[in-house]
């Protein structure tokens, strides 16, 4: 095996494991349920929105340049830093980071060794965090070498199984739209948010690997991209087609977490709560160290150094550990807000990065991001305060606001608006 091959197959593995954190798991075999029979449009729209869209970002921001804050530097220097800080703040120390420790514990650590107090899991799991990213040169390999080959074995264990010994019967689909409820559910699980962040770490561990010319790396960042997205797209496929078969024994009264366990249990028997909870520990475990080394490698880089790498792992893992303890539900009703209003901005910014040699004038980024925050915002502020409903109601006729792209035509239109007008501007100047 040829270096450049195996170093794809690492980052590949690497970050396929960094996206697909423990939620990842709960989505598709509950997608699966509600789709029975019609489980292929389920997958369809499903993957169309994750893996498509975050390896898409990891792609785009390559080409870019390769630095976290290059998705956004059209709309400005200032505003692509501020949304990288708001982002890894976000996804890392404040929220993502410490739910993967109170996911493990409250699906694998709890059942298997009741009464346990949650402290000491999270205590172990930011141990065992600081361990893999306090050595910024070791994480992508570690991540890509150790962690994840384990969680895929069990994974494709689970639905090789089930594809050869079936739960059930399928049921007919449960819902009228089902591709636009797979495109609903893949894009809920929020991986694009990430993917200018992953990207930074993955150009920083490629040159550490000798990789220096920039084309080159370019070009094995799409390898790795692909490494990812079959990765993503195999396990994803896989656990939808898993629930579609558990679809007559499985209602919409379920919750995602229950379905997940219920199939593993009956594709595994007794071993099957036990299998699931290494996944989701080994899925949870691979997410913390990688945003924790995303958080690294992001904040000493816009700071210029002035905050090294290893205060600011050491520091996140710190006060994950600490805000881990208000438990899964306390944390994602803290970060909805937050995520809610940032992750449309960063999906235009993909979107428009694919045409970025084409788009001549920085307003038409400026106009697409405001008129997607101010969208974004409203949602937020009525969803949360109950305030603005009135505004929310013009909102939900948007095209597309059915499955979270309410801020799409806005943004077309505006970014086109502001486009024009710089246009306008342009040729009054040349006269």
């Amino acid at each position: 095996m040829n270096k450049k091959f195996k170093d794809i197959i690492i980052v590949g593995f690497a970050l396929f494991a960094i996206f697909f954190g423990a939620g990842n798991l709960i989505f598709p075999p509950y997608l699966g349920v509600l789709a029975g029979t019609e489980y292929k449009k389920a997958m369809l729209g499903f993957l169309l929105t994750d893996p498509v869209l975050p390896i898409l970002g990891v792609i785009i921001t390559a080409k870019l340049g390769g630095a976290a804050e290059d998705l956004g530097k059209r709309v400005g220097n200032n505003f692509s830093k501020v949304l990288g800080t708001v982002t890894i703040l976000t996804i890392g120390p404040l929220f993502a980071v410490p739910r993967t420790a109170a996911t493990t514990h409250e699906v694998f650590v709890s059942k298997v060794f009741p009464g346990t107090p949650l402290w000491v899991t999270s205590l172990i799991f930011f141990i065992l965090t600081a361990i893999f990213v306090f050595n910024e040169t070791g994480v992508i390999d570690k991540i890509g070498k150790y962690l994840t080959p384990g969680l895929v074995i069990i994974l494709l264990v689970i639905i090789v199984k089930c594809i050869v010994d079936p739960i059930g019967v399928m049921n007919v689909a449960t819902e009228n739209q089902i591709f636009l409820k797979g495109f609903a559910e893949g894009y809920q699980t929020m991986d694009a948010l990430g993917a200018a962040l992953m990207t930074g770490i993955v150009v920083s561990d490629l040159k550490r690997k000798g990789y220096l010319n920039e084309q080159e790396r370019v070009k094995l960042v799409k390898w790795v991209g692909l490494v990812a997205f079959l990765l993503l797209a195999i396990i994803y496929g896989g656990l939808i087609y898993v629930g579609a078969t558990a679809s007559k024994i499985y209602t919409v009264q379920y919750t995602r977490v229950d379905i997940l366990l219920g199939t593993v249990q009956h594709i595994l028997g007794s071993a099957g709560k036990f299998a699931i909870g290494i996944a989701v520990s080994l899925a949870c475990l691979t997410t913390s160290v990688g945003l924790s080394a995303v958080a690294g490698d992001f904040l000493s880089g816009i700071t210029k150094n002035k905050l090294g790498y290893k205060p600011i792992v050491l520091a996140t893992v710190f006060v994950s550990g600490l805000i881990s303890l208000a438990g899964v539900e306390g944390l994602i009703n803290a970060a909805v807000p937050i995520l809610s209003t940032v992750y449309p901005i960063i999906m235009v910014l993909i979107f428009l990065g694919i045409f970025d040699k084409y788009i001549k004038y920085d307003m038409t980024f400026k106009g697409a991001v405001l008129a997607t925050f101010v969208v974004s915002l409203v949602e937020v502020l009525n969803s949360k305060f109950k305030i603005l409903e009135g505004f929310t109601d013009i909102i939900k006729t948007l095209p597309l606001s059915s499955v979270g792209f309410e801020w799409l035509l806005p943004a077309i239109v505006t970014g086109a608006i502001f486009g024009l007008i710089a246009y306008i501007q342009d040729k009054r100047k040349i006269a």
